[in-house]
């Protein structure tokens, strides 16, 4: 399904103006006069192993979120506990924007990805972890790098419903995919946080986005990159709420299949929560 051919690409008006298509043609230029000057500091600072090279990847996710015009609301705050692992919901390719943009992290992506014009190029300078799920060595040697990364005290973002949603509910979390957490459990003894975050894409142009037009910012099946992303560019404004909840302990005796349940289960109430505006029951806004 191209993205066209997608629902609700008349929402709320007749079609994104001209003045649309010029900014969004401005922030695209912007984009890639941006992206000259981070690619190269980046590689530096890649090559000689320095600490910015977990600051840099934020400057260019900020500056994708301002071009799309998102707003991110955050709940909650992450947990400093270590060695910790996020498990959100997926939605889009947004997802790594807006999670990116808050705080250093690395990512667990599909090996696919890795092969994209610029985009694979990026995902590997910011570390980027990458799994083929096809292979089953290629899934070994991706839990020993993310127990790598955790030991060395940072982030993994691993998205465990395996593949992204229509934004408008949470798929189930796949118990394999937290594997690294138990594996470094049960090899040290310590204590793996895994943290539940949800994140939900409440208002585009302003208006609330609903189950019909949701849709049009999730990344789901054989959609298109490129045109998704133009699409969004000319749309101007995405409202997204980032929401933390409680990191859950995996000691040694925990049991991968429930843990991932009672993960899959808060992540789908916070999900709801802010979908339908049921605030009272989310964590307290944190700074922006």
């Amino acid at each position: 399904m191209k993205s066209a051919d997608r629902p609700g690409t008349e929402f709320g008006r007749g079609g994104p103006s001209v003045f649309d298509t010029i900014r969004a043609a401005v922030w695209v230029l912007i984009l890639i006069v941006a992206a000259l000057f981070i690619l190269p500091a980046q590689m530096i600072a890649h090559g000689f192993g320095l600490s910015a090279r977990r600051r840099i990847p934020m400057v260019f996710h900020r500056l994708v979120l301002r071009a799309l015009g998102a707003r991110v609301t955050v709940r909650g705050e992450p947990t400093e506990h270590r060695p910790v692992l996020f498990v959100p919901n997926h939605v889009s390719w947004m997802d790594i924007m807006v999670l990116g943009a808050f705080s250093p992290m690395s990512f667990v992506a599909k090996s696919e990805i890795a092969s994209w014009p610029l985009f694979g190029y990026l995902a590997k300078l910011q570390r980027s972890i990458f799994v083929d799920r096809e292979r089953r060595q290629s899934t070994s040697r991706t839990a020993n790098e993310m127990i790598d990364r955790m030991r060395e005290g940072e982030p993994v973002v691993l998205f465990a419903e395996g593949t992204s949603s229509d934004g408008n509910r949470v798929m189930r979390f796949r118990a394999a995919l937290i594997g690294a957490a138990e594996s470094l459990s049960k090899a040290t003894g310590e204590t793996v946080w895994i943290q539940p975050i949800a994140l939900a894409y409440r208002r585009i142009n302003g208006l609330p986005s609903g189950r019909q037009h949701r849709p049009r910012i999730s990344w789901i099946g054989d959609i298109e990159l490129i045109p998704h992303a133009w699409a969004l560019l000319k749309d101007g404004a995405v409202d997204v709420d980032l929401i933390f909840g409680n990191p859950v302990p995996f000691d040694p005796q925990a049991e991968r299949k429930a843990i991932a349940q009672y993960l899959e289960q808060r992540v789908r109430f916070l999900h709801s929560a802010a979908l339908t505006g049921k605030d009272e029951h989310l964590p307290p806004l944190a700074a922006l």
